[in-house]
């Protein structure tokens, strides 16, 4: 995410939550002409989302305008807003893998036709979500289900038998295909279904240590470093990671998924997980460094914290 402001990489970016943040311009000054804004200006990504709740009083927060010490929301961007028009014309491509076979004779190989509209099909869903799901810290998970892998291989089993015995058994072969495209589509959505944030915290690096752990994590690197320090030893996924940007280190807080995505664990749909029983108190003994001017907002805010 270089290419984002250290302002935006923090609080996110207004575009990111169009129908909550920000709306574009409505018109435009002929075919090549600059954008003209028609009044409907960019609102300031708000301090806090409705789907956002914050940690228990005993976690120390810093101000997003003011700074000072302790963890602050990172943002990422909604994977959802960078898969849904692919998965949508992948859907398209699923259903018109049919047709050179329906309408033989219609391209000059129709078996090479239709195995290309299906590869598209395929490489619509799961190449923009392994983009998306590579610029954001990885964790557990399978970006494809088993499910989805368990229908593919009953389909693909399935598929040269439509040859060999009954061309009928190939429609058989293309239904399992159509339960596993949807079987993935289910995945994603309940992959989404917490938005994709972590909590995180300037660190100064020499004072990391088992000591100043919480109960229930374990260290996993006595050295400090950019990735995995320490996992929780209750719940899966839970783990305390190095990261840093702009010279800066922090330390962050990761919960993936059972789907492989990134979960903010303060969010109105984790409120009735497990997590929050162990995330009382925050995971480290320490209230970190002075947060540096560069990843606070700039504007002021109309809500405290």
């Amino acid at each position: 995410m270089s290419e984002v402001a250290d302002t935006d990489w923090v609080h996110g970016r207004p575009e990111w939550w169009r129908s909550t943040a920000a709306k574009l311009p409505t018109k435009t000054h002929g075919v090549f002409g600059s954008i003209i804004d028609e009044g409907e200006n960019a609102k300031q990504v708000p301090f806090q989302f409705d789907w956002e709740i914050k940690p228990s009083k005993e976690w120390k927060l810093a101000n997003r305008n003011s700074g000072g010490k302790g963890w602050m929301r990172h943002r990422y961007k909604p994977p959802a807003r960078t898969i849904l028009l692919p998965c949508s014309w992948s859907l398209f491509f699923l259903v018109v893998t049919i047709i050179p076979l329906l309408y033989p004779g219609q391209t000059p190989n129709d078996q090479f036709a239709a195995l290309a509209l299906f590869i598209t099909s395929w490489g619509l869903v799961l190449i923009p979500a392994w983009m998306i799901q590579n610029e954001m810290p990885r964790g557990r998970g399978w970006l494809v289900g088993r499910n989805t892998i368990l229908f593919i291989l009953l389909g693909a089993s399935l598929f040269p038998l439509h040859i060999l015995i009954e061309p009928k058994i190939g429609w058989i072969s293309y239904a399992f295909f159509c339960v596993a495209w949807y079987s993935q589509i289910l995945r994603f959505q309940n992959g989404f279904r917490t938005p994709s944030n972590r909590w995180i915290l300037p660190f100064e690096h020499s004072e990391w240590s088992k000591n100043i752990l919480e109960d229930n994590w374990d260290i996993s690197s006595i050295k400090w470093r950019n990735g995995p320090l320490a996992v929780h030893s209750i719940i899966e996924g839970l783990e305390l990671h190095g990261t840093s940007r702009s010279g800066e280190r922090f330390i962050a807080i990761h919960y993936h998924g059972l789907q492989g995505w990134l979960n903010d664990p303060f969010t109105k749909q984790m409120e009735s997980e497990e997590i929050h029983d162990f995330l009382i108190s925050p995971p480290i003994k320490t209230e970190g460094k002075i947060w540096s001017s560069r990843f606070l907002l700039k504007v002021q805010l109309n809500e405290s914290e």
